[in-house]
């Protein structure tokens, strides 16, 4: 299985015929009022495979806090037959992660064999920075709070 794309966006939509519409892809960070503070991140993971295999995929997807602490684990697994007569088949996932945030840093969101693995070859960096109350909100962090 070969992932094509894995990162966070501001709103994720499954579309009707596969794919999905992602706003904000990549998130390249967000802001927060305070500390500790929940926040929901949309994600969108898409991968293909050779038919005649990978029928039952699982994968993990884990946040870590800057500090090296495991804060949620999120899995995902289907069903993925193959299509007769066409060599190669795609999935789109979108899927949201809930984690709390304990300080400002960089969070980092993981793509695991296993919900126990450390390492990974598809990992995105989120910083989490507390807003500025003083200064209007960066163009990205119009949904602060909301992710």
């Amino acid at each position: 299985m070969q992932v094509v794309a894995f990162a966070a966006s501001l709103s994720v939509v499954v579309q009707d015929r596969g794919g999905v519409r992602a706003d904000g892809f990549p998130m390249t960070g967000t802001y927060v009022d305070s500390f500790p503070e929940q926040i929901t991140v949309p994600l969108v993971l898409a991968v293909y495979t050779r038919g005649g295999g990978d029928y039952d995929p699982r994968q993990y997807i884990v946040a870590t806090s800057p500090h090296g602490e495991r804060l949620s684990v999120l899995e995902c697994s289907w069903h993925w037959p193959d299509q007769p007569g066409i060599p190669v088949k795609y999935w789109v996932l979108a899927r949201h992660l809930t984690f709390v945030a304990k300080s400002p840093g960089v969070y980092s969101v993981g793509l695991y064999d296993t919900p126990d693995a450390t390492e990974t070859d598809h990992q995105f960096l989120l910083p989490v920075l507390k807003a500025n109350p003083l200064l209007p909100p960066p163009p990205q962090a119009s949904t602060r709070n909301q992710l």
